[in-house]
């Protein structure tokens, strides 16, 4: 017996798109069929509810893979992703427990919201102990008066740990606008503080600083191209400005992290992370 899979879609004759529209039509009984099956999306185009390859004909990426230039099937090459639980630390010791008990059941990347008041770096080490910044994301975050101080204690724990700083990876989530979106408080030297975020990591090549938390707009109501839209502007602003204080251009790019919330809608939400 041949273990060659058979392609049996060339046993059945084509069908026209003008036949597809006939049956269609047919089935409609004379409703209009733009009223009722073509989708008018709020970001400002129509969707029909069927496509061919005839629609994709000139496209001169329609035959490009993931990681392929222009990366409009994502800059990705593989499909890894982190499996992210967040901790509220209240008690060091018992946060402690909780991730390793999350890490022992599949959680890659963890994040803890540490509470302004206590933050030492005993505290860290308790938090951290038994977990190996080289192996599992880490993302921290705290009132923003304290930020900076966490940042500190982050980066004074892994360098003094002895492991490769290139295999250690996350971020600690400082974001200069998200108090001006939730509380419409102003932050009149949020160029500075965020200058100094990306300073004090430096030292730590792949941990991130400047955290754009475009999910508020998506908690707020926003449309997928006016969240992508305002976040992207948000960084162009924070990348101006950073560089404007001296930065490289290249080491801010490397610290600034989107965080984008996902919707209901289910297309435009792919189309947005792709973007």
């Amino acid at each position: 017996m041949s273990n060659q899979k058979e392609k049996l879609f060339t046993d059945f004759p084509p069908v026209s798109t003008e036949e597809w529209m006939e049956v269609i039509n047919k089935d409609l009984k004379g409703a209009d069929f733009q009223k009722r099956l073509v989708w008018k999306t709020n970001e400002g185009f129509n969707v029909n509810p069927f496509y061919r390859a005839e629609n994709i004909e000139g496209f001169s990426s329609a035959g490009n893979l993931p990681g392929q230039f222009p990366y409009v099937r994502s800059t990705r090459k593989d499909n890894v992703w982190y499996v992210r639980q967040d901790i509220d630390v209240n008690d060091y010791a018992d946060a402690n427990r909780k991730a390793l008990s999350l890490l022992d059941k599949g959680v890659t990347s963890l994040g803890f919201h540490l509470p302004k008041n206590d933050l030492s770096a005993e505290n860290l080490k308790v938090l951290l102990n038994g977990i190996a910044p080289d192996k599992v994301e880490l993302n921290f975050r705290t009132c923003i008066s304290k930020t900076h101080e966490l940042a500190r204690l982050v980066v004074a724990y892994v360098t003094s740990q002895n492991l490769d700083l290139l295999r250690c990876f996350g971020s600690i989530e400082y974001d200069p606008f998200r108090k001006i979106l939730k509380k419409g408080v102003d932050v009149p030297n949020w160029m500075d503080d965020a200058a100094e975020m990306v300073k004090i990591t430096a030292s730590l090549p792949r941990y991130r600083s400047i955290s754009i938390t475009g999910n508020l707009l998506n908690d707020a109501g926003a449309y997928s191209y006016q969240e992508l839209g305002f976040s992207l502007s948000y960084a162009n602003q924070l990348l101006g400005a950073l560089i404007g204080k001296g930065l490289a251009p290249s080491l801010v790019a490397k610290k600034i992290k989107f965080e984008l919330g996902v919707g209901s809608n289910y297309f435009m939400e792919i189309a947005k992370f792709r973007a």
